[in-house]
């Protein structure tokens, strides 16, 4: 996604508002006693790992790794319910509905990235070659032939409505930078891809120090949980901590720091301390790494 200032301003409220609807939504969700929806159980730091790896592998883009990873765990929680509903719902059933899903994990998972590779780059296109060549490595006790490659994208495609991520936690802290006028400073938009990197790879110990400072302790209540899913799925509040946190980075002067944060403050509709204690804790991290 290449934001060039001369059209950012125009559409910046229209992609805003679109994306405040997109988490409002996934906050009723989150909230609704009749639903089920937990934001990135499908993707655990081995999988955030593995798609990093692979993706680096192939030399493809960040925009790739991100559509995919979010791709797979919308995919693998849609299929998990649609096994489970099919099945007959009693405890000695979970373990073989659970086995169904994971059984071809690796094969969906290949799926996302080939699907999310075709949305982000028309030019650099994986081929099946390379797909059989991967799964090759990672699961040598499965035999993978081209038609079911064929067949495993179209069912992920199928499964998801044929609908892809449109909005990622990149896509927010790109419109960010273009929003607080930091896009063309030197060294941001890798640094802030750094950070979003080491979010994923390490987000159970950074939401773990932000529920201490919210709570002061390890969230227990189910309104406390509740609440850090929220905070966890709100990808403007995630995108608004890491241009924050690269702004720290970059030493911009105090005056200039605090004029981004509440201008971010009013992009995102968020109180300014909580994305200024994201971003010191994102900063933590980011130097201990």
């Amino acid at each position: 996604m290449d934001l060039d200032t001369s059209y950012i301003e125009p559409l910046l409220d229209d992609w805003l508002e679109e994306l405040q609807l997109i988490i409002k939504a996934q906050e009723s969700l989150i909230k609704a006693e009749d639903e089920f929806y937990m934001p990135f159980v499908a993707i655990p730091i081995p999988i955030i790992n593995a798609i990093f790896k692979i993706t680096e592998y192939l030399h493809l883009g960040p925009d790739t790794r991100y559509i995919a990873i979010h791709l797979y765990d919308k995919f693998m929680c849609s299929y998990f319910w649609e096994v489970y509903r099919n099945a007959d719902q009693t405890e000695s059933s979970w373990s073989q509905v659970c086995k169904k899903v994971t059984s071809q994990s690796k094969l969906y998972l290949m799926s996302c990235l080939q699907l999310a590779n075709k949305m982000d780059s028309h030019f650099n296109k994986l081929r099946i070659s390379q797909i059989l060549g991967i799964l090759r490595c990672i699961d040598k006790k499965s035999e993978y032939t081209p038609n079911v490659i064929f067949l495993s994208e179209y069912k992920v495609f199928k499964t998801v409505g044929f609908r892809m991520p449109f909005y990622t936690p990149l896509n927010c802290v790109e419109i960010l930078l273009a929003a607080t006028g930091l896009k063309d400073t030197p060294n941001m938009q890798e640094l802030t891809i750094n950070l979003l990197d080491l979010v994923y790879l390490q987000r159970e110990e950074i939401y773990y120090h932000l529920q201490c400072l919210l709570h002061e302790h390890r969230a227990k209540t189910q309104q406390e949980k509740r609440s850090l899913m929220i905070l966890m799925s709100n990808i403007l509040f995630l995108g608004a901590s890491i241009v924050l946190c690269g702004a720290f980075f970059l030493c911009i002067d105090c005056n200039s720091v605090r004029v981004i944060a509440s201008k971010l403050s009013q992009l995102i509709d968020m109180k300014i301390h909580d994305i200024w204690d994201m971003a010191n804790i994102l900063l933590i991290m980011a130097i201990q790494e």
